[in-house]
Order: C-alpha cells, then structure tokens, then sequence
C-alpha cells in the first residue's frame, strides 16, 4: 500500500482472491480493500479495464476477485489545491507565490487511468508561463508589496485567458499571494523588538524621572510639615516659658506689692501678643504647606517647579526635568495618534476584505448559476434531441412495417399469379393435345386468348406468324415444289 496526493489518496495492488474452502468460490477479505469515505470513491483495476465502484459489488463478485488493482479518489467539490513557485528578486533571493484553486474531479476513470496528481499538473500549467518568473527580478525582498501587486495582476490574467485543465477534472482559479520573506519577517522582527525595548527604556527612564520628581515633592511637604511641627513645637515651649515667666512674674508681683499690678499687666500683655503672633505663623505654614500640597496634584512639572523654588534644584536640573517631561509627554500624544491611526486602517482594511470576500462569494453565486443554467439547457437539448432520435426511429420503423407489408403482399400475389399462370398452362397444354388450337378450330384462338387473358387481336397475329412460319419451313424442305407438279 502506498499513499499519494490529491486526488487519488491512495493506491494499492491486490493479491489474486482465494477460497476459504476448497470447494467454495474466491472471495475477497475486507482487510484486502481500503474502506472509503463518504466523499470517496473506488476504482478497480480488471483485465487492463477501471471499473468504478458503484457501492454494490460483492467480495465474491467477479470485478472485484479478478481486481489486480485498486485506488481510492477523492470526489469532494471545490477541493483547495494550493501550488507553490519561487520567482527569483534582485537580491539574489525568492519570492514565495502561493496559487489556490478549486478543483473538483468528474472522472475517477480518467483520474486513475491518467496518474493524476493535481498539484504537479497544476504548476507545470504555471510554470509554463515564463513573465511570471520575470516579475521579481527588478524588485527587492523588502519591496514585497509591489511584488505582490504585479504577480497577482499576471497569473489572474494568465488564468483568465489560459484556463488550467486537469484531465477527468474540472479547475477554477481561487486566490493568488505572495507571502513575506522568513529573511524580512526576521529582520522586521529584530527592529519590532529592538525598538519595543528602546520605548521600554524610555518609559523606565521617564518613570524613574518622574519618580524622583515626585520622591523631591514628598521631601519637600515632609520638610514643610517637619518645620511646620518645630514652630509648633517652638510656639508650644515659647507659650510654657511664658505661663512659667508670667506665674514667676506674678509671684513677684504679688511678693512686691500692688506697685507692680501695672507693670504686670502690661507684661502679660505683651506675653499673650507674642502667644498670638506665634500663633498666626503656625496657621500660615499650615495654611502653605496645604496650598503646596493641593497645587501639586500629582503634576511632576509642579513637582519640579516647588522643588526649584524651594532651592533642592537648580535651574539646569529644572530644565532637564521639564524637557524630559514634555518629551514623554509628546511622545505618548504620538503614540496614542498612531494607535488611533492604525485602529483606523485595520477596520477599513477589514471592510475591504469582507467587501471583497462578499463579491467573491457574489461571483461564485453567479458562476453557480451560470453552470446551473448550462447544465439545464445542455440536458434541455439532450432531452430534445433523445426525442427527435426517438421520433426518427419510431417512423423509420413504421416505415420499415409498411415496406415490409408491402413486400409481403406483393410477393403473395405474384405467388398467387405464378399458381394461376401454372394452372392456366396446364389447361391450355390439356386443350392443345385435345386440337383445340389447330388452323381450322377458329374458337381455338379465342379460348386461348380468353385462358392467357391475351387480347384477340395478338392472338390472331401470333397465330398468322406461326402458319407463317410452317409454310416457310415446308417450302424449304420441297413440299410446294411437290404440289407444282
């Protein structure tokens, strides 16, 4: 057993059939014939003849015993054979041509008895056109795509006006593509990654810039709120040194007297306005640490700015910042209009392909039916003419009956002419030995007449030739010379 291609899957010679008793016939075993499938059929190789295999022959019937081989076609419609060509590019390198076609086979005895490979008999068809292999030659492998237009414009027209033929098969042309170069797909590959791990160091770069920014905001509002914890703190011990100077004070002046009430009073005075002063600068550093806090709002330039301003970065390390910023930032403006752009491109590309594999499917709808309707009319005038073929014999036979009665007819009757002539002859010998026709019978020759259905007229003058004659004979042997004397 020896596997192939399409369309005949398989081949396999047969051994000659034995019996299972020696007294029985031969029979195949069903291990000795491959089992098709639905699509499939079998073709027997008997006596030098393919016989197709029906689907009702028997193991012991005489085709398949006597079967020295047998092979196994597929019968699917519109079976996709896929030819491959390399046209060679100006860089010393191929291009890939992929030609799709749809073939379905109508002859499994011709298949079998022809050999054949569809695949092989479909790219000796292309190969036999040479501009194909022409096409490439100007071009580069990575000016695929020019390449592609040209090789699909070519081998379309090539088809159309050289149809390809597989004997026992019927072929229509599908689809043609060239594929991408394996030499530029890595290289694209290549640059796809090395660019894709160049924006990766970008983006760690800006996130470890835009990092720092933040970490030098954090550092300043913990300092701001550390300072703003020492004025507190400050303001606090400042109010307990106070209360402790006003209650010395006030001892004092309670151990100096009512003298020193003035002077008391205006030192507290003097203590709570410093308590209230101390007071109002710990609200406005609270109150400016909260505007820095919500002026940053998570934005690095103002991270950067507030960092500036508070002298943890010069003017050179601002503008590095803010320029790596704006250039993050462009950058993912770029990135986000090319990946719109290209969103864009890949739905009208596949609009594009569903309106083309809509009219495709429109063109095989239509070749369908064209098909169907030549097949209607074809069987139409077979029909027609099976009827005229019909009606021609029918009256060539009535004819050949007519004819027939006729000839029957007529030889009854020259059969019935000839037994009466033979009865007439027979009469008329039995009166001429009885005299009847002698010269003196005068009724003689009117019986004669009447029995041969002669007219009387040749009668009289057959009779006048034969007296005629015997006197002529008589003169010659002497008897008027006698009758002289």
């Amino acid at each position: 057993m020896s596997s192939a291609v399409y369309p005949i899957l398989e081949r396999r010679s047969l051994d000659p059939a034995e019996k299972a008793r020696w007294f029985g016939r031969k029979n195949r075993k069903l291990d000795d014939l491959p089992r098709p499938a639905a699509h499939q059929s079998l073709v027997y190789l008997v006596a030098g003849d393919l016989v197709v295999d029906d689907g009702q022959m028997s193991m012991a019937g005489e085709q398949i015993v006597n079967a020295t081989n047998v092979s196994v076609v597929d019968m699917r419609r519109d079976a996709l054979v896929v030819v491959r060509i390399d046209i060679p590019s100006a860089d010393a390198s191929y291009f890939e041509v992929l030609v799709t076609f749809r073939c379905t086979v109508d002859d499994p005895v011709a298949v079998v008895g022809g050999g054949v490979n569809a695949s092989e008999a479909l790219q000796g068809h292309l190969k036999a056109h040479n501009r194909i292999f022409e096409l490439g030659l100007g071009y580069k492998l990575t000016e695929v795509n020019e390449v592609r237009r040209m090789v699909s414009a070519q081998v379309r027209a090539y088809l159309t006006h050289v149809p390809a033929r597989v004997s026992g098969m019927q072929v229509r042309f599908a689809n043609v593509e060239v594929s991408s170069p394996k030499e530029l797909i890595d290289f694209e590959g290549n640059v796809r990654s090395k660019t894709f791990a160049n924006k990766l160091d970008q983006q760690e770069a800006e996130y470890l810039q835009q990092k720092d920014a933040g970490s030098a905001a954090h550092h300043q509002a913990m300092e701001s709120g550390r300072r703003d914890h020492e004025i507190d703190l400050d303001g606090r011990s400042h109010r307990h040194d106070l209360r402790k100077a006003s209650a010395s004070a006030a001892q004092d002046l309670e151990l100096d007297g009512w003298s020193h009430a003035h002077g008391l009073r205006k030192a507290s005075a003097d203590v709570e306005h410093e308590l209230d002063m101390v007071q109002q600068r710990g609200a406005v550093a609270r109150s400016e640490f909260d505007r820095n806090v919500e002026m940053l709002n998570g934005d690095p330039k103002r991270a950067l700015l507030a960092a500036y301003a508070a002298g943890q970065l010069d003017a050179q390390g601002l503008s590095v910042g803010l320029k790596a910023i704006d250039d993050s930032l462009r950058d993912q403006a770029v990135h986000v209009a090319q990946q719109e752009r290209d969103e864009k491109l890949a739905l009208q590309a596949a609009k594009l392909e569903e309106r083309r594999i809509e009219r495709g499917w429109q063109r095989e709808d239509s070749d369908r039916e064209a098909e169907l309707k030549h097949r209607e009319e074809v069987q139409a005038r077979v029909d027609r003419l099976r009827r005229e073929k019909e009606k021609r014999e029918d009256q060539l036979r009535k004819e050949q009956i007519d004819r027939d009665d006729k000839l029957r007819e007529e030889q009854a009757g020259r059969e019935d002419q000839q037994r009466l002539n033979s009865m007439r002859f027979e009469i008329l010998k039995q009166m001429a030995a009885q005299g009847h026709f002698n010269t003196t019978d005068l009724g003689g020759g009117s019986l004669f007449a009447e029995v041969m259905r002669m007219p009387q007229a040749e009668v009289e003058q057959r009779h006048q030739d034969a007296v005629g004659k015997r006197v002529a004979e008589q003169l010659e042997s002497g008897g008027v010379r006698e009758e002289d004397e």
